[in-house]
Parts: structure tokens; sequence; C-alpha cells
């Protein structure tokens, strides 16, 4: 089993505040990563209508796959009502390959940005066998992720988040759609907006649980999941429990998708030589996704 994680730039944005306008190019170029890292569970981050996410990977279907952000009339994500048309804001949301992924139950949980951004814990089943998986946006920082406003607003969403992986009583009180996860076995996906060894601290809730957590190996030479401004930074993680840690394969990896030759390579997707510098407006992502592969 595969599981990713993927911010996909103001996907859907109802205005031009950030001038993200995709056509469907752009669209399939999205859909061509998905069905080339091919996960059976992909948290995204930046999902501002749904809607044109589930026409895109939609397009990443296949043999083997059928992906989904809706099941049983339920959108996967914490956002209470992610259609509305006046909701223009990032939500979190999982999305799951029906041909491998059973849906069991899902819920917003303690532990992010409270418009859209809150994390999205599920249960989910696979050959049988149940995990709990969340995804997770947390708070960005400006400049450069070291403002000590934001990391403390930061350390607080880690916290929260932390005492419900751990089960504890006042972290079960807060959540009372989902008061823990109840399995051993737990992986956290996401954007974490932050690298692990943050000056600031904000994300020591969370390295202080002793789950396995590696900054992801690189793609050749591509190292950072967040690729602006010339390729600084490595703030998408995925953290898993020492029971899920266990059942590793391979990863967790970065997808250089920007570099892969089936692609374009970055010729087609960069400014400057040899694909250093900005990307071309955005138009596929502004961060690549980390996967990783485990045993279920």
């Amino acid at each position: 089993m595969r599981l990713a994680t993927w911010n996909i730039y103001w996907l859907g944005e109802r205005t031009d505040e950030h001038g993200v306008t995709r056509d469907a190019e752009d669209e399939k170029v999205i859909a061509q990563v998905i069905a080339r890292l091919a996960p059976d569970v992909l948290a995204l981050q930046e999902i501002v209508d749904p809607e044109v996410m589930q026409r895109i990977v939609g397009k990443a279907n296949g043999p083997g796959r059928n992906y989904t952000l809706f099941v049983d009339d339920t959108w996967l994500t914490s956002d209470t009502d992610p259609t509305d048309e006046k909701s223009d804001w990032q939500k979190v949301f999982l999305c799951i390959n029906r041909e491998t992924v059973e849906f069991g139950r899902g819920a917003a949980i303690e532990g992010g940005p409270q418009t859209g951004r809150k994390p999205y814990a599920a249960v989910l089943r696979v050959s049988g066998h149940e995990f709990v998986a969340v995804a997770v946006h947390l708070r960005a920082g400006y400049p450069g992720f070291l403002d000590a406003t934001d990391a403390k607003a930061r350390w607080r969403e880690a916290k929260a988040l932390a005492e419900w992986l751990k089960g504890e009583k006042a972290a079960s009180e807060k959540n009372p759609e989902f008061p823990e996860p109840g399995l051993d076995e737990r992986v956290v996906l996401g954007d974490f907006n932050a690298q692990l060894q943050d000056p600031n601290g904000s994300l020591d809730p969370l390295a202080e649980l002793g789950w396995t957590w590696d900054n992801p190996e690189p793609d050749g030479d591509h190292r950072e999941t967040a690729i602006f401004e010339n390729d600084r930074y490595v703030i998408d993680f995925i953290l898993l429990s020492p029971e899920m840690a266990t059942r590793v394969q391979s990863g967790p990896k970065v997808y250089a998708w920007d570099h892969d030759p089936e692609l374009g390579g970055p010729d087609r997707f960069h400014f400057g030589p040899g694909g250093s510098g900005n990307l071309r407006h955005y138009r596929v992502s502004d961060h690549r996704p980390v996967w990783v592969d485990v045993e279920m």
C-alpha cells in the first residue's frame, strides 16, 4: 500500500487573488502526477473547490485505480461545507483508491487552523486490516516559516494533535466525533509548514511522540518538498506510529514530478537554467509529493 501527501497550490481557487488560472492541460498534468505516483491513500492540501479536484482525480483513474474524495455522501475533509461557493479558503482532504481501500469513518479533529484546515482523521481498511490516517496542514509562517508568532500558533496546533494521537483524556473531550485513534497503526500525512529542525521548536510536541519521522529521501538530486523560490524547504512529512513503522517497505521519499522526463522535465515546468528558479505560475503545484510504501 502506498501512502502519500501533496499540497496542490490553491486548487480550484474561486477568485484571482493568487493568480492561479488552470486550464484542461494543467489539470491533465496534475492527474498524470497522481497516476504516476499511484497512491492508495493521498492526503491533499490547499484544495479550495473539491469538485475540481474530484474531476482531476477521475482523470488519474485507470487499471487498479479508482480515486475519490467523496464516499457515501461524505466529503473526506474537515470542512463542514466544502462545496460552498463562498468558501474560498484552503482545505485538507483524503483521497482514496476505492480499488484497494475501504473507508470506515472520519471526522475533523483539533490540531490545525480552524477554517478548512483542521486535521481530518479517518479509519481506513486494506485487505481487512484497519489503520488511522490523518491529513494535516499546519499554520504557515512568514518570512521563511520563521515568524515567532506564527510558530507559537503552530506549536499549539502540534500540541493538540499530539495529545489526540496519544489518546489523552482532555483531547478526547475536545474531539467528540473522533475521541481517540483507537488503533495502533497510525500515520500522519501533510504539510507541516516548518522544517524538522525548526529553531522556534514549533513541531516539538509531535517530535516528542518518539514516532518514526525523518526528512524524506531525495528523488535523485531533488530533496526539497516546497519548491518555490529556488527549492528551499523540506516541510512535507509522513509521521508513522511505531506499529506502522514496522510495516514500511520503502520511503518516505520525494517524488520530483517537475524533473520527471515522462512529464516533460524541468524545461517544461521551470524558469532558469537547469530547472532552477521559480516554477511557471505554480500551475501544477509549488510542492512535491512525499510517499511511503507499507505492507498491510
